[in-house]
């Protein structure tokens, strides 16, 4: 997901600083329905006015639609100042974004609630978890490491105790024939 920085100029032109081209309202439209994050900003005052930039989308896209929003409802809401539609649209704006959020969280919380069933299932059955396996594993390389040095240690003519090297679990030792 990328994010646009659009500038806009004292001559209403939109320059997007991400793509180093300039813009207009639909190209900014298609970039959110793409997913991406624009931000537009007026160039003289720094001032972020992404919220302005999408009630101008939207009141062009009302425009082009063929059954506009009734009238009556229209002079309620400029009667109200608009207050319950931004109210509604500041709401609906967030929610998506949102929702990824507490979706990604969620995701996280279930994979971290199955590992944990999973490691207690295991540990009921008395099954060694590969975390286990691997520990064993180092331990008993670290211990053959040790023999073997210990066993360098012994005087010259002293035989060394016999022991079974660790072999491939998948392979099965010759036994006495």
């Amino acid at each position: 997901m990328e994010t646009h920085v659009v500038k806009k100029y004292s001559n209403r032109k939109l320059y997007d600083t991400f793509t180093r081209r300039y813009v207009t309202l639909d190209v900014i439209a298609d970039l959110l329905r793409k997913g991406d994050d624009v931000r537009v900003v007026d160039r003289a005052t720094g001032q972020d006015i992404t919220a302005v930039t999408l009630s101008q989308i939207l009141l062009d896209m009302e425009r082009n639609r063929r059954s506009p929003i009734p009238e009556p409802l229209l002079v309620d809401q400029v009667k109200e100042r608009g207050e319950q539609l931004i109210g509604m649209l500041r709401s609906s704006l967030a929610l998506p974004r949102e929702l990824r959020q507490r979706t990604a969280a969620s995701a996280q919380q279930l994979e971290s609630r199955v590992d944990e069933a999973l490691a207690a299932g295991l540990h009921n059955f008395n099954i060694a978890s590969r975390d286990e396996v691997q520990a064993l594993t180092d331990r008993v390389d670290r211990l053959a490491r040790r023999v073997d040095e210990l066993s360098a240690q012994l005087p010259p003519g002293r035989p060394a105790p016999n022991r079974r090297r660790r072999s491939d679990p998948g392979r099965k030792e010759a036994g006495p024939a």
